[in-house]
């Protein structure tokens, strides 16, 4: 995964490193032209999970149900009070139902099919929305070249002008969309320093850094990868790591002074504390278990 870099493009007097440079601009502006370009560049599909109307199919399904049960609780207690056939018998043989001659209503088996039907519609729309509830929200990054991107030359004119125009906000209003947006390639986040690290180093790159890396033949630009901030920011944390116990110990033997030495101790297991949260995805479990040890 990467993050362009759209301030530092390639010289118009060089050649393009690939016929595939920018293959997307190709298809007409709008959406063809903006599935091409996640396509090439999957963090960027960020969609919508529509809660509300997800909402809204659950519960009338919901009310279709009720509306079913209940119509089949007065149809069983009809069919066991009956005095002709075999109704009495349905609730105690299902069999004797099912075999039932044609020609005599049955009023019931329709009901439960009709039941049948309707609960596979409705668990499935359960199961549905509760694996779209597991997909994380958008990269703050991704939403944000996005929003960019569907405003540059490089998309249009002509733009989006229908509904969905406004799904993931824009440039001056950045936080104008939907509440209910996911993205589903999300990006590798390690822990939050890596996280922020990758955030930020794209400005660093704008600065200079960004000669150092590599165009992307579908980008037509420079890009940095998220794997070399990981490796960064890796790196950083195991120096960190190390240091740590050696500075607690050079510490605490030029303390002579025993309240000195507990208050050292303390304020030591209050930064390691500190350092696991930050530098590190780990758990609170593991938290307690390194300052108790």
């Amino acid at each position: 995964m990467h993050k362009s870099i759209s301030t530092l493009k390639f010289r118009k007097d060089e050649p393009d490193p690939s016929p595939f440079l920018n293959a997307w601009r190709n298809n007409p502006s709008g959406h063809p032209r903006l599935a091409e370009r996640i396509a090439v560049n999957p963090e960027t599909g960020i969609y919508r999970r529509f809660d509300a109307l997800n909402a809204r199919r659950i519960l009338y399904l919901q009310a279709e149900l009720c509306i079913l049960e209940r119509k089949l609780q007065r149809q069983e207690e009809k069919d066991n009070k009956a005095t002709t056939g075999k109704g009495p018998e349905y609730s105690t043989d299902y069999q004797i139902m099912l075999e039932a001659p044609g020609n005599l209503p049955q009023r019931q088996l329709e009901l439960i099919q009709e039941m049948q039907d309707k609960l596979e519609q409705y668990n499935n729309a359960v199961i549905q929305i509760s694996m779209l509830h597991k997909i994380k929200a958008p990269d703050r990054f991704d939403l944000h070249d996005m929003q960019m991107f569907l405003q540059s030359a490089e998309f249009g004119p002509p733009f989006l002008t229908g509904a969905d125009a406004r799904t993931w906000g824009s440039s001056k209003f950045p936080n104008d969309h939907p509440p209910d947006l996911i993205g589903v390639h999300p990006r590798l986040k390690e822990d939050t320093f890596s996280r922020v690290v990758a955030e930020r180093a794209i400005h660093l790159f704008k600065c200079g850094l960004g000669r150092l890396t590599k165009g992307n033949k579908h980008h037509g630009r420079r890009v940095y990868y998220d794997s070399t901030v990981l490796k960064v920011t890796f790196g950083m944390t195991s120096g960190l790591a190390a240091l740590l116990p050696i500075t607690s110990i050079l510490v605490l033997v030029n303390l002579h002074s025993l309240k000195a030495q507990l208050w050292t101790v303390a304020a030591f297991n209050v930064l390691i504390s500190v350092c696991l949260t930050f530098f590190t995805d780990a758990k609170r479990t593991d938290v307690f278990a390194v300052n108790a040890a």
